[in-house]
């Protein structure tokens, strides 16, 4: 071939290379409304089940897919049909009664710290005290146990015995009792007479019964001695509930027609006003009947003094009602501020009998402002001790500290991310300088006695004397919240 033929050729090339005709994209084998990673899984489950060494139970494997990424959502929560079966005969027993001692504790690393004990139980019959630790049940250790084994050795059938070994006192006096199972049914609700004829009530919880169980629980006090001047509501260590049910005791205190709460829905679009009006506090185990109708007529409930004490654990309907509480202007907080969790979920069954539970909703108080991440803070701020360290009080993991999934809200991945990471470099910084031992950040679990420094401080207030409020440096506070106006 001769040089001269070189351009020619080249050009030739050149020009195959650019009219070379392209192959035709492949049809995509989704549906046109599944997204393209819907696709992704089938051709992983499809490889997996062909090649994989051993052979997969796949569709296991898909529930554990499904759990795992719905798990990375705020509060969200996936069930398999068996486990949602089991999730139903356990909130029936909730209801209807299950069998048990009576104690509410929380697991640390030394055993059971009882923090609640149920009036008229076993464990309370038994002489066991709020503030015992339950170091073995039956002989099993409870150091380091998992809430797993914990039912494991405390479940049984009403009328067998479970052996408690407790830890008593600063002296950790052994004890050792024997107690024989019976039915505990929910009950939130307590309350005593305090000097002064002030009423101190405690709800440890929002089940859907509390409306009903609360209202009960006062009148009976209210009916055993002179008439009650003051009342005191404990929501300290509430972590909430039905929300329905903190509903109800807003509307209890507040009197009808009030606002009790507003949800904004998908995008922060749509808002929805919750009053404090029949139905807006139903509830199945109210059967259609207004708990709150025969008392219109007792002004009582609508005028009586009302201090609500709150604290750092203090979450979702416990805290939506000290916020409507507030914001209505029937009640004063102390304490310290509250959780910050201001998301509601609901829930509904899918396929094959699979349950799905979402966050739907943002919740606003009634003066518009949220409390997610923020939180609520009391009127007076209040440490659960004389001397309690309170920067460690206030930076006790809450709502903020939980960090988001990237995409579980792509116009603001993270509102939290600064505030998280700051409060991270403050806890870490603290640890370095080994805060003083004598200063304990632990909330208060010493509900109701002479120990109880908060509730001594709401007796002080209600008597018209000083109340003993902390000075705290205002980088350990939650932010100040950007509230809107809401819809008439």
């Amino acid at each position: 071939m001769s040089g001269r033929h070189w351009p020619i050729l080249a050009a030739q090339l050149i020009a195959l290379a650019f009219s070379a005709p392209a192959h035709a994209a492949e049809p995509s084998p989704c549906p046109p409304d599944w997204e393209s990673q819907i696709c992704e899984l089938k051709s992983v489950v499809e490889i997996l089940k062909k090649d994989h060494l051993t052979e997969i139970d796949v569709p296991a494997f898909l529930d554990e897919t499904i759990r795992l990424g719905v798990k990375t959502l705020p509060y969200a929560k996936f069930m398999n049909a068996e486990e949602q079966q089991e999730q139903a005969k356990k909130d029936e027993r909730t209801r209807n009664g299950t069998p048990g001692i009576g104690i509410i504790f929380e697991t640390l690393a030394d055993g059971l710290h009882i923090i609640d004990v149920v009036p008229d139980a076993p464990a309370a019959q038994a002489g066991v005290r709020t503030g015992d630790i339950v170091v073995a049940m039956d002989g099993n250790s409870m150091a380091g146990i998992s809430t797993t084994d914990i039912a494991k050795y405390a479940g049984g059938d009403v009328g067998t015995p479970l052996k408690l070994t407790l830890l008593r006192g600063a002296k950790q006096q052994r004890l050792e009792f024997t107690l024989l199972r019976a039915i505990i049914k929910q009950r939130p609700a307590s309350a005593k007479r305090l000097p002064g004829d002030v009423l101190y009530t405690r709800m440890s919880s929002f089940p859907e019964p509390a409306i009903g169980d609360y209202i009960d629980t006062v009148q009976a006090a209210r009916k055993n001695g002179a008439p009650v001047k003051a009342v005191i509501l404990d929501l300290r260590l509430n972590g909430g509930g039905a929300l329905n049910a903190s509903i109800g005791i807003i509307g209890l205190f507040t009197g009808r027609n009030k606002t009790a709460m507003v949800t904004l829905q998908r995008d922060d679009k749509i808002q929805h006003r919750i009053s404090t009006n029949w139905p807006d506090y139903d509830l199945p185990v109210l059967k259609g009947q207004d708990p709150l109708a025969p008392l219109e007529a007792d002004d009582w409930w609508r005028s009586v003094p009302l201090i609500v004490l709150v604290d750092g654990q203090s979450a979702s309907a416990a805290e939506a009602t000290a916020a409507a509480l507030k914001d209505l202007g029937r009640a004063k907080l102390l304490g310290t501020p509250t959780y910050g969790k201001g998301m509601a979920q609901t829930g509904i069954g899918t396929r094959d009998g699979t349950y799905l539970n979402w966050s739907n909703a943002r919740n606003l108080r009634p003066n518009g402002c949220p409390m997610e991440g923020y939180g609520v803070v009391p009127d007076w701020i209040v440490g659960p001790r004389k001397d309690a360290d309170m920067e460690g009080v206030l930076l006790i993991y809450r709502e903020v500290d939980i960090p988001r999934a990237p995409y579980a809200n792509k116009p603001n991945p993270d509102p939290f991310a600064d505030v998280r990471k700051e409060r991270q470099r403050q806890r870490d910084q603290r640890a370095k300088a080994k805060p003083d031992p004598n200063k304990s950040a632990l909330p208060q679990k010493e509900f109701g006695g002479a120990k109880d420094w908060q509730l001594q401080q709401a007796l002080n207030a209600l008597a018209g004397k000083p109340v003993q409020v902390v000075s705290v440096n205002p980088r350990f506070m939650p932010a100040q919240p950007a509230c809107i106006a809401l819809e008439k």
